[in-house]
Parts: C-alpha cells; sequence; structure tokens
C-alpha cells in the first residue's frame, strides 16, 4: 500500500483519467478540475455524470475567491472540508450559522430547518458571497429565491443529500439563469461541496500570481 499522500493522490487521478478514457467520458477543460476533484472525494466514478455546472459557474467562482468572497455553508460538514487558510490567503471567511442560538429559536418559532433559517441570514450580509450546500435540501429554498433577484450570490453550489425534496430542488436550482453547480439526484453530500469549493480555490490560486499554487 502507498503511504506517500503525494503519492497517493497522484495514483488516484490517474486512475481517474483511466476510468473516464475507459468510460469515453470528456468534460470541458474548465469544469474537469472539479469533476475530478468529486470523483476523488467520494470514489464514485459514476457521480461524474451528475454534474451540472452553469456555463459560468467555474468562472464567477474564481472571480469571486479572487475579489475575497465569503462563503456561506448550510452545515458545519462542509464548512469543516474547506481549506479556509488558503481561502483567507484572498481575504475570504467561512461562515455556517446553523448552531447559532438565533437561528435555532427563529426555526422553533416559524416551524422551518435550521439550515432555511441559518441560510436566509446568509443572504444578508453584504459583499460577494457563495453559498454552500452540502447537506440540507431546505437550505437551498431561500437561495432559489434569491437567484431571482438583484445581486445574487456570485455562485450557488447546490449539492445536498437525501431522499426527501433533495433530487426536486436541485432540478429547480439547473433552471436559474445565474451561476450554479448541482448534482442531479439523490445523492451529495458534505465531501462533494467542500471538494466543489477547493477545486475553485486550487483554479484561483494558479491564477493568483501572488498566490502559491496548492
Amino acid at each position: 500500500m502507498i503511504l506517500d499522500p503525494l503519492a497517493i493522490e497522484k495514483e488516484s487521478f490517474r486512475l481517474i483519467d483511466e476510468a473516464f478514457a475507459r468510460e469515453g467520458l470528456s468534460f470541458p477543460e474548465e469544469t474537469l478540475p472539479l469533476v475530478k476533484r468529486v470523483v476523488h472525494a467520494t470514489g464514485d466514478f459514476s457521480i461524474a455524470r451528475d454534474l451540472v455546472f452553469h456555463p459560468q459557474a467555474v468562472k464567477a467562482g474564481v472571480s469571486a475567491l479572487k475579489a475575497g468572497a465569503n462563503i456561506f455553508c448550510d452545515v458545519k460538514m462542509v464548512a469543516a472540508g474547506i481549506r479556509q487558510s488558503l481561502l483567507a490567503r484572498f481575504g475570504g471567511k467561512v461562515f455556517c450559522f446553523i448552531g447559532e442560538e438565533e437561528v435555532r429559536l427563529k426555526a422553533y418559532r416559524k416551524g422551518l430547518t435550521r439550515a432555511f433559517v441559518a441560510m436566509e441570514k446568509a443572504l444578508t450580509f453584504p459583499g460577494p458571497k457563495i453559498c454552500v450546500v452540502g447537506n440540507a435540501p431546505t437550505a437551498l429554498l431561500p437561495l432559489l429565491e434569491a437567484m431571482e433577484r438583484p445581486n445574487p450570490p456570485a455562485l450557488v453550489i447546490g449539492v445536498p443529500v437525501g431522499l426527501v425534496g433533495a433530487a426536486e430542488v436541485k432540478e429547480e436550482l439547473t433552471r436559474k439563469k445565474s451561476p450554479f453547480i448541482t448534482l442531479r439526484g439523490t445523492r451529495g453530500g458534505s465531501p462533494v461541496a467542500a471538494a466543489l469549493v477547493n477545486a475553485l480555490l486550487g483554479l484561483a490560486a494558479y491564477e493568483d500570481a501572488s498566490t502559491t499554487p496548492p
């Protein structure tokens, strides 16, 4: 077994390339790094077929990160998987409000999920933002509304896992005109969400001459 982490990663991506070639899968150059990161994070080659990218998703995400956008997550598991030290080089921070008492009480009073209320709060913050949903389908609902209003999030990454409502709300996301990344069907989760963000951070780092590539 390989023990060197860099060698493990290199071999992993070799196997991904090999599998894509064997299956005749090809992806646009700009989205390929994100697709490969998701496959790497999940160990699931078939997941690549169900990823959906708005035509401007990668460009919008990288531009927002380089401009110091903050990242707002639905749950702490997503936030924990993001390379926050790399994000900080661009001036951005990661926020997750689901554990706040204010959010809990408001959700209880209104009969809503904490994830819904937490993302509502995220949308009140000024400045460029990337909103990331990896676990809670209901957190996408306020984002879908925000994407129809002036000054929507720079990018919505909506890849929640779930058997109730997840596939439907993600399908609605694919119909939006502002930038998004999603994963069709019931699959998804924190590893998928964090992998997509980290891939965008990697691209932003390579584009920025003042930042050491990851």
